[in-house]
């Protein structure tokens, strides 16, 4: 039998690799944020010095109707805003208030800011949103599958065991997990509606102040910077539940009584993770938040499984009844094709787990033909 430190190891080393999934995720999320900040200033910037009056700007000014050209711009804009929103699955209400808007021959220069600023953000959040839910799908299903290689390889033997099917991955990666009874999909549009809020109010205090163009966009960009460090807690916190809860299912299909809590141990851990660092609790009592990961947001404290002496598993026999041993050289790729791959049941899962978040790559397609439209004006 291994004993402990050997499997603390293995599934630090098992979860860092799945952390670094997430930190991926981070920076194309960040580099989305840049994307959309890069649109809204030259939105703002672009409208601002349309309305700058011996270099300030009103809120009366603002509140102007558009001029016959202002208009036929306008309304080329948002037509490319509705095509676009109902090629990503952007929310019908925000589309029904677009089609409202286009429709409209009477707009301020106000207004059309405040609709460029939403659609920005309502776009972010739509891909925002996409991604995550593929992420943790990923992730819930990577952290179980190899938590079993681990186990049986530690073991050295090991058993049939069930096929993450894909209607159970999509109701796990999208349930809400934590106390509040919130999902990652509700918080996203949480804190759009809010950050939609801040910066329509950030830029209402700047136009009856008489701001400078340049100090009001600085404003705008210092406020979506702030919120691009929320979205990126969110991502790993959200991915450390979703590893977390693979593991859980793991240890359960293999009858697995116990586990233990593993921290990362240097000057960024936790007082609550120090405090509960090598802690060993029943699976009974394994909860998220609780007593297990993630304890707090950007949590990077594990579990792994933990054996008494004379533990006995019945994960040691195949669908025949007979054991069958895993070679301790094997690696996670061969077992994964010998074990999941050759299963029709996974192999129909995969398949329908990568249609299902495959319009993601269309988000990219969309934001580079938008720039184009955006250089033309």
């Amino acid at each position: 039998m291994k004993n402990s430190e050997y499997w603390e190891q293995r599934f630090t080393q098992l979860n860092d690799a799945l952390f670094q999934r997430s930190e991926a995720a981070i920076k194309d999320l960040e580099k989305e944020y840049r994307g959309a900040a890069a649109a809204i200033e030259k939105d703002i910037e672009i409208w601002l010095h349309r309305i700058a009056v011996n270099n300030e700007v009103s809120l009366a000014e603002a509140k102007r109707m558009l001029k016959a050209g202002e208009l036929e711009e306008f309304r080329w804009t948002v037509s490319e805003y509705i095509a676009k929103g109902e090629a990503n699955a952007v929310d019908g209400r925000w589309l029904k208030q677009l089609e409202n808007a286009s429709a409209r021959v009477h707009i301020s220069r106000y207004e059309a800011m405040l609709l460029q600023i939403r659609h920005n953000l309502e776009m972010l959040a739509a891909s925002q949103n996409k991604s995550m839910g593929g992420l943790n799908a990923e992730l819930f299903t990577q952290s179980y599958y190899q938590a079993i290689y681990e186990v049986q390889k530690g073991l050295g033997q090991g058993s049939e065991f069930g096929i993450l099917k894909p209607d159970l991955v999509n109701m796990v990666a999208s349930k809400p997990w934590a106390l509040d009874g919130k999902n990652f999909s509700n918080r996203i549009w949480e804190n759009k509606e809010k950050l939609i809020n801040e910066l329509q109010g950030n830029l209402t205090q700047a136009l009856i102040r008489g701001d400078v163009p340049d100090r009001t966009i600085k404003t705008i960009s210092e406020r979506l910077n702030v919120s691009k460090r929320q979205a990126g807690r969110l991502v790993m916190t959200e991915s450390a539940y979703f590893a977390s809860e693979g593991q859980k299912r793991a240890y359960q299909e293999l009858d697995i009584e116990k586990y233990e809590i593993v921290a990362t141990l240097d000057f960024k851990t936790s007082d609550i993770c120090r405090e509960l660092d090598g802690k060993v609790l029943d699976m009974k009592d394994y909860q998220p938040g609780v007593t297990a990961p993630p304890f707090h947001p950007r949590c990077r404290t594990v579990t792994a499984p933990y054996f008494d002496d004379n533990y006995t598993t019945r994960a040691a026999r195949g669908a025949d009844g007979k054991i069958y041993y895993v070679d301790g050289k094997m690696t996670y790729k061969e077992w994964h094709e010998k074990h999941v791959k050759s299963n029709p049941q996974a192999i129909l899962a995969e398949k329908m787990q990568k249609n299902r978040y495959a319009d993601q790559k269309q988000y990219g397609k969309y934001r580079e033909a938008y720039k184009q439209g955006k250089k033309a004006i």
